[in-house]
């Protein structure tokens, strides 16, 4: 039976850089006949930054510098649960991903990742926002530790059980960076509301898309800007 993951992070920033991770969770879970997934086992644990924590990092995830100190993370055995997966998924992918793959023992490691925030089509399926939290209330749960990893593992793992199939075949799609070149700045309204951001370094408003909506983004920027 082939396994996957689901990976959270919390950390000290934004920058993995310079920014640690002070809290990981793992659920392992089997991939079953018609993407069922199945729980198999899970791993949780904080880590000492070797740091004083920044006050909105405490009131965000509840922790506090008492309870990392002495604290650290199994790192070899993190990397034998990702030696072993066919996939590994997490909620805004990018982010936990640009931590962990800076470990050296994760970081020769060749995965397939994937993202639930991403790769699952919420609008499509009538959700308002992709953010985990709202996606758990409009499912009809609570998360009761939001910005905790391991309970944020599981809001995943329940919110993915039925659109595993979607979430795999969408992370093998390709991804282009489309750039709104001389949109006028009047029309910035409307791509922020058609997923486009502001390159503040390129002075330029982009978007990243899959592929198969090249053509659909396309005749939004000729229709609109």
């Amino acid at each position: 039976m082939e396994t996957g993951l689901i990976v959270d992070v919390e950390t000290t920033g934004l920058e993995p850089s310079c920014d640690k991770i002070i809290e990981i969770g793992i659920i392992e879970f089997g991939l079953m006949e018609g993407y069922k997934p199945v729980f198999l086992s899970s791993y949780s644990e904080l880590e000492d930054p070797q740091q004083k924590l920044d006050d909105k990092i405490v009131t965000l995830t509840g922790i506090n510098d008492e309870m990392l100190k002495g604290r650290k993370i199994d790192w070899i055995a993190v990397s034998k649960l990702f030696s072993s997966a066919a996939i590994i998924i997490a909620h805004n992918m990018d982010f936990d991903k640009a931590f962990l793959m800076r470990r050296k023992e994760l970081a020769q490691l060749k995965n397939h990742w994937a993202c639930s925030m991403k790769h699952i089509d919420w609008i499509k399926h009538g959700f308002k926002s992709a953010s985990l939290t709202y996606l758990a209330a409009d499912h009809g749960f609570i998360n009761p530790f939001s910005h905790r990893a391991l309970f944020d593992c599981a809001t995943t793992f329940r919110l993915i059980s039925s659109h595993l199939k979607e979430l795999t075949d969408c992370s093998f799609e390709k991804e282009i960076k489309i750039l709104a070149k001389k949109a006028p700045f009047e029309m910035k309204d409307k791509l922020k509301e058609n997923g486009y951001r502001w390159d503040t370094k390129n002075k330029i408003w982009y978007k990243i898309s899959f592929e198969k909506k090249l053509l659909e983004e396309r005749k939004f920027l000729e229709k609109n800007i």
